[in-house]
């Protein structure tokens, strides 16, 4: 955490036996059982993560948006189900999931491995169908409190005590970067997995800029989040709050205080909110600090018509990775002009037989689904590689455009997954395309013309043939 920009992250867990639910939501427990969903993962994030600034988050976040995926037992009516799962967690966290239908649906081919134990599906499913994965993403959807407090209902103890009496929506929302994700699993709950659990992780991650907001790099809790920690939740079995201070050690950074003191101090400062939680705010004083100025990092995305994503790695060995993103079905790409190169500090071009070990290529089928490119990607050490593809905008009809055409289009960004035990996803900032849009004003004005003239005309015919014409003139009497 630096002492201009707090990295802060929230965590509880619900841990029952599948079927018996006790303290884990019921309506999340139901849902998944009807729908036959063997792991579950959705996360609503708001802005974009800084890798360079801010290193790698403390809990897997996404992109920007919202980002749902779940492995489904195998079965002809499993993107039936796929489509049902979306729409009732669309009521559920009061979020426009059920615009994720067939033409934003993928199934990643080396991406988003299952994260649960592999023994408790073989032994409670052993006549189920084989797992698939269902993939959507809404990079266009905002978070706001009508998703933040479903969320927090889910919570044994609501927003009543622990650090979850922190969650003030007008603070957590005025932040630089905001997550919260949902994630079940089922796990085995012992050596031989003759029990299974369902597992429920809920995290919340934000980053706060004391400088931007006070002007000063102190920061406290009540100060962040307008609040104190009262209590612990009492049916919690473990409820702490820890401070990392490893960045400031690894970078020779002190002329800090923290108070009050710790009940476990060091690198990482640990209190427990079971002990001691009457009204806790911890603070963080600086005695003589000066802001470093760091240089905003260069963009890549839309260049000449075409996708480019740059990936640097810092390590000194060889990094297996996979490369997955997923382009609507509007941008045409060309599969030809897909360009790999990957450069060395020291000026050596890789060849890319040498980079991409496998490529998985979906073509994009017009308003049926989109576009899915992955690879399999072996990153030599101290290297940049750099990824670029061109594309066609595609022209689309009037009434396929929103409201907001003029805007554009968002496009979510591309994921970097790691292939290591614990897996860590890494991904790139959203995109915003403008496509040819027409001249919504138009059919206002031909419209407005039309009704004028045939006003006109209608009414002019209209009373020559409705009204009852007749001649009158002065009649002389003749005498006689």
């Amino acid at each position: 955490m630096e002492p201009s920009e707090g990295v802060h992250h929230m965590n509880t867990d619900h841990v029952s036996p599948a079927g018996h639910y006790g303290i884990f939501p019921r309506n999340v427990g139901q849902t998944l059982h009807h729908h036959k969903v063997q792991e579950l993962h959705l996360t609503f994030t708001q802005g974009s993560w800084s890798y360079e600034h801010w290193g790698y988050p403390y809990q897997q976040s996404a992109g920007g948006g919202v980002e749902m995926w779940a492995w489904l037992d195998g079965g002809d009516d499993i993107d039936s189900r796929w489509i049902s799962l979306t729409n009732t967690y669309a009521g559920l966290f009061c979020a426009s999931l059920n615009f994720i239908d067939n033409t934003i649906t993928v199934q990643p081919e080396f991406s988003f491995k299952p994260e649960g134990d592999a023994r408790a599906y073989r032994t409670f499913n052993a006549s189920a169908s084989e797992p698939q994965v269902r993939y959507g993403a809404l990079p266009h959807e905002s978070v706001c409190t009508e998703n933040l407090t479903p969320w927090k209902k889910l919570l044994p103890c609501k927003d009543k005590a622990g650090i979850a009496s922190l969650l003030n929506a007008h603070k957590l929302y005025d932040t630089a970067f905001h997550s919260m994700s949902v994630h079940v699993r089922q796990i085995c709950g012992d050596d031989h997995c003759h029990v299974r659990q369902l597992e429920l992780k809920q995290t919340i991650s934000s980053v706060f800029d004391p400088l931007t907001a006070t002007g000063s790099p102190d920061w406290s809790l009540s100060a962040m989040y307008g609040a104190k920690i009262n209590m612990a939740c009492p049916i919690a079995e473990e409820s702490t709050v820890v401070v990392d201070m490893s960045h400031q050690t690894l970078c020779g950074i002190s002329g800090f205080e923290i108070s009050p003191k710790p009940h476990s101090e060091g690198i990482v400062n640990v209190y427990d909110l079971r002990q001691d939680a009457e009204d806790l705010d911890i603070r963080m004083t600086w005695n003589d600090y000066r802001r470093d100025e760091h240089a905003l990092p260069e963009g890549h995305g839309q260049q000449n018509g075409g996708l480019t994503t740059v990936i640097k790695n810092h390590h000194s060995q060889l990094y297996p990775v996979t490369f997955f993103d997923t382009i609507p079905w509007y941008l045409k790409l060309y599969l030809h002009t897909l360009h790999i190169e990957t450069i060395t500090n020291n000026g050596q071009t890789i060849r890319r037989e040498d980079i991409v070990k496998t490529i998985h290529y979906q073509p994009a089928v017009d308003r049926s689904r989109p576009t899915v490119l992955e690879m399999q990607l072996d990153l030599p050490p101290n290297s940049v590689t750099q990824i670029s593809i061109n594309f066609d905008k595609v022209f689309l009809k009037y009434t396929e455009h929103r409201p907001d055409a003029n805007r554009g289009f968002d496009v979510g960004g591309a994921v970097l997954c790691t292939l290591d035990p614990k897996p860590v996803r890494i991904y790139t900032s959203p995109l915003l395309i403008s496509l040819p849009t027409p001249d919504f004003s138009m059919p206002y004005n031909v419209i407005t013309m039309t009704c004028t003239v045939i006003a006109l005309f209608f009414g002019s015919y209209f009373n020559l043939l409705t009204r009852v014409f007749s001649v009158r003139g002065n009649a002389k009497s003749k005498t006689d």
